[in-house]
């Protein structure tokens, strides 16, 4: 009997020992694998928190690091105790910007497209996160791109010649070259007829002059040359600006001008008369005649013939001088 209880209580403790020990075993195999994993997220916790602390930057004031604020945002107070605590205050919506995170004071102002002289108008409108975008009117153009231009210049229209390239935002539009020589089938034949007649006609002419002659006797008088045609003189363009510049076009002074070194006074004409290009080759063309002085109408004919502007060249001397041989030259 006493030798079965003996048994009996030796196993008890055995499996008490066996309970303790994996109880001792679990308990520090938990507590192994457990405190480093809770440290570890306590650690990744605290650098999501202070990144949201500061989500778009940070900026040194004072000695101090303070959160940047928004876009669309400026600073109204720097921070003070911790880097969060500044005071940020939108931007005032289609009057001020701020397109990036800042440490500014203030807002950046909206450009405005309305200046009476640019021809520019809104392509898209101002907000407190980015600035007024500015887009050429219609029929105008500027080199620089509507992104950074500041003034617009209306088109070349091509009435009488036709659009080669037509204007774009970017680009001014590009005529056809004017026809130096004949037309189509028709014309030609008609040209060609006139040519024909006058011919005849000088050739009928010169063979009577032959006969005559012959059958006439000589002048006793000594043969007088023509006379030699003088040279074109001077005349005083102030009555005929209007005439003058119609026939020279805007095109054509800007030319006239820039072989002067007259490029301001082009930008001066464009914003003196908005929107209307007829006065603005006017009022270069006024200028140019005061810079030039009294030869401006001697001189103006010969800057559009070495242009290769004989037409226009002829009609104002035709304008100018009208059929007064003492005035016209055939070589001028």
């Amino acid at each position: 009997m006493m030798s079965s209880l003996k048994t009996f209580v030796g196993f008890n403790l055995i499996l008490l020992h066996a309970f303790c020990f994996i109880n001792l075993s679990i308990r520090a195999a938990y507590s192994v694998s457990t405190e480093p994993e809770v440290r570890r997220l306590s650690f990744r916790e605290l650098l999501r928190v202070r990144r949201q602390a500061c989500a778009d930057g940070t900026y040194q004031h004072d000695g101090k690091t303070c959160c940047l604020c928004a876009a669309g945002q400026h600073v109204k107070d720097h921070c003070k105790i911790s880097a969060d605590d500044r005071q940020c205050e939108f931007c005032q919506a289609r009057s001020t910007y701020n397109s990036e995170p800042n440490s500014k004071m203030s807002c950046e102002p909206c450009t405005s497209c309305s200046h009476e002289n640019a021809n520019l108008e809104v392509e898209e409108p101002c907000t407190i996160y980015k600035d007024t975008k500015c887009k050429c009117k219609k029929d105008h153009y500027c080199t620089s791109g509507t992104g950074t231009c500041k003034i617009c210049q209306p088109c070349d229209k091509c009435d009488s010649t036709g659009v080669k390239e037509p204007c774009s935002a970017t680009s001014n539009a590009v005529c056809n070259e004017e026809s130096k020589g004949l037309g189509g089938g028709p014309i030609a034949g008609i040209v060609f007829t006139v040519l024909f007649v006058v011919l005849f006609c000088a050739g009928l002419i010169l063979l009577r002059k032959k006969i005559q002659e012959r059958f006439t006797k000589p002048s006793d008088s000594p043969n007088t040359s023509n006379p030699v045609t003088d040279p074109l003189l001077p005349v005083d363009m102030a009555p005929h600006l209007t005439d003058v510049a119609e026939i020279v076009g805007w095109k054509d002074m800007q030319a006239v001008a820039r072989s002067s070194g007259m490029s301001t006074a082009i930008e001066s004409a464009l914003l003196s008369h908005p929107s209307d290009s007829d006065m603005w080759t006017i009022e270069l063309l006024k200028r140019w005649v005061e810079k030039t002085g009294r030869t401006a109408s001697v001189e103006l004919i010969k800057v559009l013939q070495s242009k290769n502007k004989k037409s226009k060249a002829e009609k104002i001397r035709e304008k100018l001088y009208g059929g007064n041989p003492a005035m016209q030259s055939c070589s001028a």
